[in-house]
């Protein structure tokens, strides 16, 4: 029966959203389905990798331990620098240096590697591209040592460890051995040459700076050659003869001042008697006082004489000289007076002409003096220099010889008793998982070219639907087979899936009527007619008034599976419009109901009239009718029984219904219009 729309019209089903689901359940499905080529592919991995394993020599590693110094104690390096630098940045240089080309091609030269007696091993495959100069021999070797040479920090410290993987345990210890040696004679080797390089540098420099102190000191004598009182006391004595100088012009201003006064007080006075150095004069004191005496002598004798007595006239005469002389006394110190300030004012010419003429020379002696400790101080710059070059010269030049290396081994290596590698456990794990990730992709490359429907998550994808059931193969054929269904020994599986499409497809269509099932497939490969008589029969037993149907004209089956006869059929009825009753016949073992398909073969017959009332008598007849069609690709008219069938069951094989067919088929009944429901059933097996 068609589905109709409110309008009562017909309209296609629905068609179910796509399960998120289907690309994971498709990969599954393709993985299950090639299992035994994944496991033949990783089997053949893991026998390929285990036979690796076996024909892989043991590998033996030795490793040994190496601090590093972070502070050279060498004479140049006394200055450290104040920036921080890392503890993993000073040993990751150092690493570089012990794997650097100088340090391995020692080694080879100490252990005589270029040698085949040395190490065979390393020779062999030093050998492929073995140069014929020595030297490129070595490196080619020192080349081949890298490879299997590890330098690491432990840490954060300062301590390397080096390892050394080989065939050889003892050659293993050896090179190991040797790569320490060598990296610290190296240190010892830079250090050494950098010293050397040092003692000639400063060597040129202190030469330089020789010549320099030579000619300063040179300069320093010829200056004191041509300036001869240019030393200090020279200076000290100027400066004292200055301040005398100064002491005496001051003392001759005074007293040319004075002077000046005196002579000008000596002009305006009417009495130079009067005059304050002729008072103060001794000579006229005593002049004076003797005065003073004769005019008491006098002044007695004129008491007492008579003016013509000859003692008076003497006392008078006296006293007339003492007189006299004071007079030329004081006439003296007058006249002195005047002459006394021209003698001062000569005086202070002079000592000024002293005084400037000492300055003079004091400024000339200071400014040599200041020259002269100008030289002097370029003089001892250039001596200090040198002193101090001298003195780094005498201590790099007494320890060039003695240097030591930047480090010291802490372990040495020992030859390893167990072999390290190779880890044959992980070359089998490897091998499988790269043979499984072959597999993987070979079975994905090949379900995607594989065109054939394998799961159910194919048919959904293909058509859209999710089948109804997932059966397995029907077990066997013929008669002596169906009763394997029923029997004691029936298949439980079978019987199970059977169930289930029966109430998928007969009783899960929510009819109370008369429901008509087409059973077709896209190929003829699927052997539908199997599982639509093992449907029916089902029906049969479980007390369903059923009929089967056989509408495949071209290749009739179901009376062949059934033990009937194909005499008279549904062709017969339709094309003779004969009673459709008496086309049917009895399963002896279930009491099931079925036509066969009759002796016409023509396709024509799915069009006719005849058909649409066979198909009504049967339905008014029985409750569920099952109708097994021809592939509707190859049989065209076989489209129009199916659009009067309520459901159309495609039946598709697992590994053998491609899915373009299957979309195509689905395709063909949607674009015809047909409105009954489509069912998919995968047999999977």
């Amino acid at each position: 029966m068609a589905v109709t729309d409110n309008a009562g019209n017909a309209r296609p089903p629905a068609v179910p959203a796509a399960n998120p689901f289907n690309p994971v359940l498709w990969l599954i499905s393709a993985l299950w389905q090639y299992k035994w080529l994944i496991v033949a592919i990783v089997a053949a991995g893991v026998a390929g990798a285990t036979v690796l394993a076996s024909r892989m020599p043991d590998v033996y590693s030795a490793s040994g331990l190496l601090e590093i110094d972070p502070e050279p104690n060498t004479v140049l390096n006394e200055q450290q620098s104040s920036r921080f630098v890392p503890a993993e940045t000073i040993t990751e240089t150092e690493v570089a240096v012990i794997r650097s080309s100088r340090v391995l091609q020692q080694v080879v030269a100490q252990l005589n590697l270029e040698f085949s007696s040395a190490n065979p091993l390393l020779r062999e495959e030093a050998e492929r591209d073995m140069p014929t100069d020595r030297g490129a021999a070595r490196r080619a070797i020192a080349s081949n040592l890298a490879r299997n040479l590890s330098v690491a920090p432990t840490g954060r410290s300062f301590v390397v460890q080096v390892s050394y993987e080989s065939e050889d345990p003892d050659f293993a210890a050896q090179v190991v051995n040797a790569v320490m040696a060598e990296y610290l004679g190296v240190e010892v080797d830079t250090a050494r040459d950098f010293s050397r390089e040092s003692v000639a540098l400063l060597s040129d420099r202190l030469e330089d700076l020789r010549r320099t102190l030579t000619e300063r000191e040179k300069a320093v004598q010829e200056y004191l050659r041509q300036n001869r009182n240019t030393e200090a006391a020279g200076t000290t004595a100027l400066a004292e003869r200055l301040n005398r100088l100064n002491e005496q012009l001051s003392l001759a201003q005074a007293q040319l001042a004075s002077a000046a006064a005196t002579a000008s007080s000596s002009e305006r006075s009417d009495d130079p008697a009067a005059l304050p150095e002729v008072v103060a004069s001794p000579l006229i004191q005593a002049l004076r006082a003797q005065e003073a005496t004769q005019a008491r002598e006098v002044d007695e004798l004129q008491t007492l004489y008579k003016p013509t007595h000859p003692r008076l006239i003497q006392a008078r005469s006296a006293l007339a000289a003492i007189r006299d002389t004071i007079a030329q006394e004081t006439a003296k110190i007058a006249s002195s007076l005047t002459t006394s300030e021209a003698v001062q004012q000569q005086r202070v010419l002079s000592l000024e002409a002293d005084v400037e003429d000492v300055r003079g020379q004091l400024n000339s002696q200071r400014d040599a003096e200041f020259e002269l400790r100008r030289l002097q101080r370029e003089a001892d710059a250039a001596k200090r220099i040198y002193e101090s070059f001298l003195d780094r010269f005498n201590q790099v030049d007494n320890t060039t010889g003695f240097e030591q290396a930047q480090g010291r081994i802490i372990a040495s290596a020992l030859p390893p008793v167990q072999p390290s590698g190779p880890n044959r456990l992980l070359v089998l794990a490897g091998g499988g998982v790269l043979s499984g990730a072959l597999a993987f992709m070979l079975v994905i490359g090949l379900a995607l070219m594989d065109r054939r429907t394998r799961s159910a998550s194919d048919v959904t994808r293909a058509t859209g639907l999710s089948p109804v059931a997932v059966m397995p193969p029907v077990p066997g054929r013929g008669r002596g087979l169906r009763g394997k269904l029923f029997a004691e020994r029936r298949n439980a599986r079978f019987a199970d899936a059977i169930s289930q499409l029966r109430a998928a497809l007969l009783l899960g269509a929510g009819r109370d009527g008369a429901l008509v099932v087409a059973i077709t497939t896209p190929d003829r490969k699927s052997d539908h007619a199997a599982l639509a008589v093992a449907l029916a029969q089902a029906a049969a037993v479980a007390g369903d008034e059923v009929v089967l149907v056989d509408a495949c004209f071209d290749r009739p089956s179901v009376h062949l599976m059934l033990g009937g006869v194909n005499e008279y059929g549904l062709s017969d009825a339709v094309s003779e419009n004969g009673e459709i009753e008496g086309a049917l016949q009895v399963d002896g073992q279930t009491a099931l109901l079925f036509i066969a398909a009759g002796k016409e073969a023509d396709p024509s017959l799915y069009r006719a009239k005849g058909m649409d009332d066979v198909v009504d008598e049967l339905a008014e007849a029985f409750s569920r009718v099952i109708v097994v069609l021809p592939p509707i690709s190859d049989v065209p008219d076989a489209q129009a029984l199916s659009a009067i069938a309520d459901v159309t069951a495609i039946v598709v094989r697992a590994a053998v219904t491609e899915r373009s067919e299957l979309t195509d088929l689905v395709s063909q009944l949607r674009y015809a219009g047909y409105a009954g429901k489509i069912a998919t059933v995968l047999v999977d097996g």
